[in-house]
């Protein structure tokens, strides 16, 4: 459930009660109209609903697709013009360190290379519909976004920067998620892997996956080491 989405409902019906009608099966399952049925009965509304028969998931699928879909950058602006305060540090980030897009930095912000959000039962994982049928995970569609550790998020955005001299790709996400997973590693030493990417500038190349880019990292890291460590683990 899109909270955004259900305020907003909520103060147009407060002006005016004009909904569209949701629709429901044969079953009376609801097929579409969860935020309107949430913000109409928020406010004590009737609820409106016309009976299709037949409807299922393809049809769900075809409504979703119809609809405007909004980016995580329209939701962050959002979400800032009501005030949610991790998600005004977010965007005080991205002002500074605005080489990275929304994201990375969601990878670093989060310390996690799946997004930020509170853990929750199998139920709830389950998100909005996507055009393959699968269930998206949006909790930072929902408001949801949470932010654990702003000054280390700071530190580690600093420390991936410190890359860009040799590497143009630093600030590509799957590259960010490569790298918060290495700042995890307890005898991981930055200072070790940026002596080496000076020594030898092109040693960096453009990876599809996070563990293409560890590899990569771990062999630069460890070149002429005595004492190897793994920065895939």
């Amino acid at each position: 459930m899109n909270k955004l989405h259900v305020k907003r409902l909520k103060d147009s019906f407060k002006d005016a009660y004009l909904m569209a009608p949701a629709i429901v099966n044969q079953n009376m399952e609801l097929i579409d109209g969860n935020h309107r049925k949430e913000a109409a009965q928020a406010l004590g509304l009737p609820f409106r609903f016309i009976i299709c028969n037949d409807y299922g998931l393809r049809e769900i699928q075809i409504l979703n697709e119809n609809m405007k879909n909004w980016s995580k950058l329209d939701y962050l602006n959002a979400y800032c013009e009501l005030k949610y305060p991790q998600y005004l540090k977010f965007r005080i980030f991205m002002h500074r360190f605005n080489e990275f897009g929304i994201a990375a930095c969601e990878t670093i912000l989060t310390n996690k290379l799946t997004g930020g959000h509170t853990a929750r039962t199998s139920a709830e994982l389950k998100g909005t519909i996507n055009a393959s049928g699968s269930y998206a995970q949006r909790y930072f569609q929902e408001g949801d976004l949470i932010i654990p550790d702003y000054e280390k998020s700071i530190e580690n955005a600093e420390k991936i920067m410190m890359v860009k001299p040799y590497y143009d790709g630093f600030n590509r996400p799957v590259f960010v998620k490569a790298m918060i997973g290495i700042f995890r590693i307890e005898r991981y030493n930055h200072s070790q892997l940026l002596n080496r990417l000076k020594a030898n500038p092109t040693a960096m190349q453009h990876c599809s996956n996070v563990t293409q880019y560890k590899l990569l990292l771990e062999d630069i890291y460890n070149f002429r080491s005595k004492e190897k460590l793994s920065l895939r683990f």
